[in-house]
C-alpha cells in the first residue's frame, strides 16, 4: 500500500495531523462493540439457554475460529490484491457494515434458543464480516503510518483509546439496565449494550469519509506455497504472531469466564455489568500513558512492561478478600482494566515490520499480515475459551450454582492469563533488538532478501 500522491492534504511522507488520528479512531466503535459479546457475553448467553451444552459451546467457538483459518486470510490477500481505486479501504469497510449489522442482531435475539447446527453458520458468517470490517480499518492504519514508528504508535494508541471511551459508554448501558431494573435477564443486558452498534456504525461510516484515501497498488501474487514460506522463514513475523496469540488466549481466558467470576467468586452477580464498565474506565485512563511507553520505549518493551504489570496484579490481586466486596473489587477492577493494552504494541508492530516485509517479498501484504494477525487474535479467544469451558466441566461446574464452585472459577479465571502473558513477555524479549522495533528506526534495506 501506498500513500496517495495529490489525492489529499496529507500525501506521502506527511506527519499525520491530530484531527486524522481522531477521524481514524473514530471508525473504531462498532468494532470494539461487535468484538466483546463473542468472547464475553454471548458463550455464558448460549449456556443458559441450555439448548447447546456448555462443553458444545467451547466447541462452537472453536470451529468458529477454524473457519477464520481459511478465511481470514482470504480476506486479507483479497483486500492487497482485488482493491481498486483511491479509496479500497472505505469501500471494504462499508460493504461489511451491513451485514455485520444484522448477523450480531439475530445473535443477541433468538441465539439461546438455536440448536448447535442452526448456531454454527450464523457464528461464521458474523466472524467473516467482522474480519472483513476490521482488516480493512488496520490496513488503512498502516498505509497512513508508512512504516514510520512514532506516526503507528500515534494511530494505533488513538485508535485503541477510542476503543475504551466507546467501551465506557457501552458498558454503562447494560449497567445502568442492571441498576434500574435489579432482576433483568443476560439476554436484556445483552441488548442494552449492543443496541449502541445504532449509533456507532453511523458515526464510523461517516467519520471515515474524513480520513484520507490510500490507495492500494495491486501487485501479483507469487502463490500460496512461496507466501507461508517467506512468512515461516520471517522470525520477526512468527514471534509478534505467538505474542499476538498469547495475549489473545489471555485477555480470552479472563473474558470468557468473567460472568461466571463475578458470580461465582465475587458474588456480586448483581454488580457484574458494573464492574465490567470499571474495567473500561480503567483503560481509558491510562490508555495516554501506554501511549508514551510505546513511542519512547517501543512496542516490543511496552508489551514486556505490559505483561509483567498484569502477572503482579493477577497473582496480588487473587491473595485479596474480594469475595462480597464491592468497592475492592471494583478498585481491582479499574486497577487491571488499567493495564489490558496489548493492541497498541502489536497493532504498532505489525504496522512498523509491514515495509520490512514488503522489502522482504517484493510486495506489500500488509492486509494479509492484519488478517493473520487476527486469525491469532481469534485462534488464541477460542481456544482459552475453549480450555476454560473443558475445565469447568471436567470439575463439575454447573451454572445453576455457580457459587459452590468459586475457587475453582477463580483459578481459572487468574491462572491462565497468568500464564499466558509470562509467556508472551518471554517471548517479546526476543523482538526487542529487531531494527525495525527500534524507537529510532535503522534503516530498511534497498533489495529484497528474497528472491
Amino acid at each position: 500500500m501506498t500513500e496517495s500522491i495529490g489525492a489529499t492534504a496529507e500525501g506521502e511522507g506527511a506527519e499525520i495531523t491530530g484531527r486524522t488520528a481522531a477521524y481514524y479512531s473514530a471508525s473504531v466503535g462498532p468494532i470494539a462493540i461487535m468484538g466483546l459479546p463473542l468472547s464475553i457475553y454471548l458463550p455464558p448467553y448460549i449456556s443458559e439457554g441450555g439448548v447447546v451444552a456448555v462443553a458444545l459451546v467451547g466447541l462452537m467457538f472453536s470451529i468458529s475460529t477454524l473457519w477464520d483459518g481459511i478465511v481470514d486470510p482470504l480476506i486479507g490477500t483479497m483486500i492487497d490484491r482485488k482493491s481498486r481505486g483511491e479509496a479500497p479501504h472505505r469501500r471494504w469497510m462499508a460493504g461489511a457494515a451491513l451485514p455485520l449489522v444484522l448477523l450480531l442482531a439475530l445473535l443477541v435475539t433468538i441465539g439461546d434458543r438455536l440448536h448447535f447446527w442452526a448456531l454454527l453458520p450464523l457464528l461464521l458468517l458474523y466472524y467473516s464480516c467482522y474480519s472483513l470490517f476490521d482488516v480493512a480499518h488496520l490496513a488503512w492504519g498502516s498505509a497512513l503510518s508508512n512504516g514510520r514508528s512514532e506516526v503507528s504508535a500515534r494511530l494505533f494508541g488513538a485508535r485503541e483509546y477510542a476503543a475504551k471511551f466507546v467501551l465506557v459508554i457501552a458498558f454503562a448501558a447494560p449497567a445502568l439496565a442492571q441498576f434500574l431494573f435489579p432482576d433483568i435477564s443476560l439476554q436484556g443486558r445483552i441488548i442494552a449494550y449492543v443496541s449502541l452498534v445504532a449509533i456507532a456504525m453511523p458515526l464510523a461510516l461517516l467519520a471515515n469519509r474524513k480520513v484520507p484515501a490510500r490507495p492500494v497498488i495491486v501487485e501479483p501474487g507469487f502463490g500460496w506455497r512461496r507466501e507461508l514460506k517467506l512468512s515461516m522463514q520471517s522470525p520477526s513475523l512468527l514471534l509478534i504472531m505467538m505474542v499476538h496469540f498469547l495475549n489473545a488466549f489471555a485477555f480470552g481466558a479472563m473474558a470468557s469466564t468473567y460472568i461466571f467470576f463475578a458470580e461465582a467468586y465475587l458474588r456480586l452477580d448483581q454488580y457484574g455489568s458494573l464492574l465490567l464498565f470499571l474495567t473500561f474506565v480503567g483503560g481509558a485512563i491510562t490508555t495516554p500513558l501506554w501511549v508514551y511507553a510505546a513511542r519512547k520505549l517501543g512496542k516490543p518493551k511496552g508489551m514486556i512492561l505490559m505483561c509483567a504489570t498484569l502477572v503482579i496484579l493477577l497473582i496480588g490481586g487473587m491473595q485479596l478478600p474480594l469475595p462480597g466486596q464491592l468497592l475492592p473489587s471494583a478498585a481491582f477492577t479499574i486497577t487491571l482494566g488499567g493495564a489490558f493494552m496489548g493492541l497498541i504494541f502489536i497493532f504498532g508492530m505489525i504496522a512498523d515490520y509491514a515495509p520490512v516485509d514488503a522489502q522482504i517479498c517484493g510486495r506489500d501484504r500488509t492486509a494479509f499480515i492484519f488478517a493473520t494477525g487476527n486469525l491469532m487474535q481469534k485462534l488464541g479467544n477460542a481456544s482459552a475459551l475453549a480450555l476454560s469451558y473443558w475445565l469447568l466441566g471436567q470439575f463439575g461446574f454447573d451454572p445453576e450454582h455457580a457459587q459452590e464452585h468459586g475457587e475453582l472459577v477463580r483459578n481459572i479465571w487468574a491462572g491462565l492469563p497468568i500464564a499466558a502473558w509470562g509467556l508472551a513477555a518471554t517471548v517479546a524479549l526476543f523482538l526487542v533488538r529487531q531494527p525495525w522495533a527500534q524507537v529510532r528506526q535503522l534503516p530498511l534495506p534497498q533489495k529484497p532478501l528474497a528472491g
